[in-house]
């Protein structure tokens, strides 16, 4: 997966030259001119990247060999690759080829947290002489020799982490295939939110304004607005391309917070990296950004696009069960020739009351789709417009009383984010499949 996500992301930056060809040839923000040199040389240089993914990801198969007993049979069998098997009755073979079907296994998150703060704290602290002396050639060089492994455990692990806690919490059987598919999905859905808010958005707000707006007003708009709808959207349909897994409100949620954790991984490699070109201050850069982004962000995309994945699956739960034979045991049957003898079983409507609010939080999760996509789109455009307005706000401020507000802010919704969390995993968890 490790690989897959570097692939994915290098992969990106060839798309976005083809988007640029397409809407901005000349990068300048506005739509427009058409660059078919842009087009032709990101197609040349993406085309072998996608073939050398399909390779990666292709089915995996296994040899699947039965011996029945059987008196017609016997007691040995030549197999592929020289094999020979010995039964000690009479057996007959039958051989195919299967998809494999190992269950979906991932590290103890706890494991995995502790690689990742471990990482983080031997990484910034090996950052941490450049604040001294950011000319020294013994800084430079051990700040070069930590940078990759740094980079690698501090985009990866907390992903992986959040992923390891979700496949233990909802136990729900899921295969390594289903997984990765699920990840990859999230990974994906980057591509067209990466063309809405570099091309798309940019060239909307300057048709818009007559090519008037500002450049910090285009960047507000990207980051309030642009971010939490395009992407939000993006991962919606993630979630939906992957229907054939679905067929609960549970499975929904599981999916549409796996998703949230692709599109976060794809999204943290970028971020972590860039924080590694800060200079004499990476100690700092590194390490605020690889916490923030572990506990905060990307568990925040896993909720966003899980409460857009419940409302899916409750659509594709509702129209499967549609084709599928009542369950008479459920109803409420009275005897017409005996009206007393009726069971003591609750009616349809009451069960399905019962089991549609969550008994341990006391929430009832809505399943209207643009309800929880519009949900989604307000909890990731409050943590960004937010964070925006603090980062105004501080700039007002003593440079250090401006860096604690922003930190006291980020805990703040860190601390709501895992409140309201909590509450909505639990109701999810809940609901009957």
């Amino acid at each position: 997966m490790l690989g897959i996500v570097i692939l994915l992301w290098v992969l990106a930056q060839f798309v976005v030259l083809i988007a640029a060809g397409f809407l901005d040839g000349n990068l300048d923000g506005d739509f427009g001119p058409l660059d078919g040199t842009l087009i032709i040389a990101g197609t040349l240089c993406s085309a072998p990247l996608v073939v050398f993914l399909l390779f990666i990801r292709r089915p995996k198969l296994e040899h699947l060999i039965i011996a029945e007993p059987t008196p017609e049979g016997q007691h040995i069998h030549s197999l592929p690759n020289s094999k020979i098997l010995q039964t000690p009755v009479p057996t007959r073979i039958r051989q195919f080829i299967v998809r494999s079907r190992h269950p979906l296994r991932v590290p103890v998150a706890k494991h995995l947290w502790m690689l990742f703060l471990g990482g983080v704290v031997i990484s910034s602290v090996a950052f941490a002489p450049l604040l001294v002396d950011s000319t020294n050639t013994m800084f430079i060089l051990l700040a070069l020799f930590v940078a990759i492994p740094a980079w690698l455990v501090g985009f990866s692990t907390p992903v992986f982490a959040w992923w390891s806690f979700s496949s233990s919490r909802f136990h729900l059987s899921t295969t390594r295939q289903q997984g990765e598919a699920m990840l990859i999905a999230g990974m994906l859905s980057t591509f067209p939110a990466i063309i809405i808010n570099s091309f798309i958005a940019p060239g909307a707000v300057l048709f818009v304004s007559g090519g008037n707006a500002s450049a910090s007003l285009v960047e507000n708009i990207i980051v309030i607005v642009s971010a939490p709808v395009g992407e939000e959207i993006c991962k919606a349909l993630a979630v939906l391309s992957l229907a054939g897994l679905i067929d609960s409100k549970k499975r929904g949620f599981q999916v549409g917070f796996t998703v949230g954790l692709g599109f976060a991984l794809l999204e943290n490699l970028q971020y972590i990296l860039f924080s590694l070109f800060a200079g004499e201050v990476v100690a700092l850069s590194y390490g605020l950004t690889t916490v923030v982004r572990g506990i905060g962000s990307i568990p925040g995309h896993a909720m966003w696009t899980a409460c857009s994945g419940y409302a899916i699956g409750h659509i594709l739960e509702q129209r499967k069960q549609t084709q599928q034979i009542p369950d008479v045991t459920r109803w409420d049957l009275t005897n017409p020739l005996n009206p007393s003898s009726s069971n003591n079983s609750p009616s349809v409507a009451q069960y399905t009351q019962q089991s549609f609010f969550s008994k341990s939080s006391n929430l009832q999760l809505p399943t209207s789709l643009p309800v929880m996509l519009g949900i989604a789109m307000f909890g990731h455009a409050f943590w960004n417009g937010s964070s925006v307005l603090m980062s105004y706000i501080s700039r007002s401020l003593n440079p250090i009383l401006g860096l604690i507000a922003e930190l006291v802010w980020i805990v703040i919704l860190i601390t709501l984010l895992w409140t309201l969390g909590r509450f909505v995993i639990a109701a999810a968890m809940e609901e009957q499949i």
